[in-house]
């Protein structure tokens, strides 16, 4: 009996595993003139902030502190689900630099993103896009401010980074869990959520591929040559936030590129993790909100 029962646990498993692995390798190719990420628009106030999730996150991400923003009346604000995540189209598809940007750009032109005026913030993986955006595209942008920017020289130095990280975190940067992505239906459960994540961010979390994480994780946040990418936006007015207890981005990595920003400001916030925003989302906010007045 008992070995029915775990026979039986076994191959439940298991077809939880290949009907996640079949999902990611037989979705749609990419197609970018009829694929729209999904996104909201928020307030119509003179001031336009575009906002970028990290990997496994979603828009979600930054409404859970929205309310905190000074002055919220006066902004509009396009939060994006990026390409793979979220309610976003979850192609079988490169999920390189270029496309994650080619995505959100095509959504900028079309809420009228793009007059120049436009603040944008990024989280992590939306950090990296942010800077990728501002790079593309100098004339759309006034300034950006980025938030947990992941820095790494390859797969070895996540590796050896990595023993304080959650897991949640752990799969925010980590090739190596992108096994675990075959079995969402499993661990993403209440019983697995950490206590800084609330319960529809965390829910919100497995709504991609193995093939979206996994090609996202390695074309754009290991992949990048973040010096160059840097360089393309040294004289644009910058604002980097981080949190000096990042395990999943280690704050050493962020400041040995703060030289190549000649017009920045960085806050390195004591007792903060990964997850500073969704810790203190009044902070981060009155930090770019006193950024923005200055700039």
């Amino acid at each position: 009996m008992i070995l029915l029962m775990f026979s039986a646990i076994i191959i439940a498993f298991a077809g939880v595993g290949v009907h996640g692995y079949l999902k990611g390798v037989m979705a749609q190719p990419y197609d970018s003139e009829k694929m729209m990420l999904n996104y909201e628009r928020i307030g119509n106030g003179p001031k336009k902030m575009i906002l970028l999730h990290g990997l496994t996150g979603s828009l979600k991400y930054w409404k859970a502190g929205l309310g905190e923003l000074p002055d919220y009346s006066s902004y509009s604000l396009l939060l994006v689900d990026l390409l793979g995540f979220g309610d976003s189209p979850k192609p079988n598809s490169k999920y390189d630099l270029k496309e994650h940007l080619g995505a959100i750009e095509k959504v900028i032109k079309q809420e009228g993103f793009d007059d120049g005026d436009v603040m944008v913030v990024g989280h992590s993986l939306g950090s990296i896009l942010a800077i990728g955006l501002v790079g593309e595209h100098p004339d759309w942008f006034q300034h950006l401010a980025i938030i947990g920017l992941p820095s790494y020289s390859g797969k070895e130095a996540i590796k050896t980074k990595l023993g304080k990280a959650s897991l949640f975190d752990g799969v925010s940067v980590d090739s190596r869990y992108k096994f675990v992505c075959f079995f969402h239906p499993l661990y993403m459960t209440e019983w697995f959520r950490p206590n800084n994540i609330p319960k529809d961010i965390f829910r919100d979390a497995g709504k991609h591929t193995w093939v979206s994480y996994y090609r996202t994780l390695d074309n754009v946040i290991i992949d990048t040559d973040l010096r160059e990418l840097a360089s393309r936006i040294k004289d644009k007015k910058i604002l980097l936030i981080h949190g000096e207890n990042d395990a999943a981005a280690p704050i050493e990595n962020v400041e040995v590129l703060l030289p190549i920003f000649t017009n920045s400001k960085f806050e390195r916030l004591t007792n903060a993790d990964h997850h500073v925003y969704l810790a203190s989302p009044a902070k981060v906010w009155a930090l770019i909100n006193d950024f923005e007045k200055v700039h």
